[in-house]
């Protein structure tokens, strides 16, 4: 038996044909994983365009974690994420005092999720802000892109992390580790 695997099966008929079923993927699926740079990166860049949003982690002033759901846009080739918000949010303020961030996809359909790390950048630039106004932002912001009250956030990944059980990006120990990279001299790599 492996290693964390009970030594006695659960003692119900359902319980012993879950415990099966449960074995039999996890042999399965590790026999598929695949790693490497491109593959977690292909993974994450589907994840990320396939949800319409995204949880933006931010540090609170007293020390915590603070999270709130934006609708990004989808990732550049780098997988730098853009999103809107106005410059008078606890999110525009945290971000002022401590650029660093966390974004989260998470795709429950696909068994699949993806977490970055790194800074935001909030950008004023009235062209950037029209290219990049979205048209149903007009419900929140009746001035548009031009108004005081709206401003862009560039995230600028520097790590992330993918569990994506549908693409395989499952490293060992299975079901207990994602995927990791970091973004060194501008190209991805597994981190170490």
């Amino acid at each position: 038996m492996e290693t964390g695997t009970p030594t006695h099966p659960p003692a119900s008929l359902r319980g012993r044909v879950l415990r099966s079923l449960a074995l039999r993927y996890r042999a399965w699926a590790r026999g598929r994983s695949r790693s490497g740079a491109e593959p977690v990166l292909r993974a994450a860049r589907a994840t990320m365009r396939r949800k319409k949003y995204c949880l933006l982690v931010t540090a609170a002033g007293d020390g915590t974690a603070r999270a709130r759901v934006l609708q990004p846009f989808p990732p550049g080739p780098d997988l730098t994420v853009w999103m809107g918000t106005s410059p008078r949010t606890r999110k525009a303020a945290e971000l002022r005092a401590d650029p660093r961030a966390t974004l989260v996809y998470q795709d429950d359909a696909r068994a699949a999720c993806v977490v970055l790390a790194g800074r935001v950048v909030q950008v004023e630039a009235v062209e950037e802000r029209r290219r990049r106004f979205m048209p149903g932002w007009w419900a929140f912001w009746p001035e548009g892109p031009e108004g005081p009250d709206f401003v862009l956030l560039r995230f600028e990944p520097e790590a992330l992390e993918v569990w994506d059980a549908t693409r395989h990006i499952t490293p060992e120990p299975f079901g207990l580790r994602s995927a990791r990279l970091v973004r060194r001299g501008g190209a991805w790599a597994e981190a170490r």
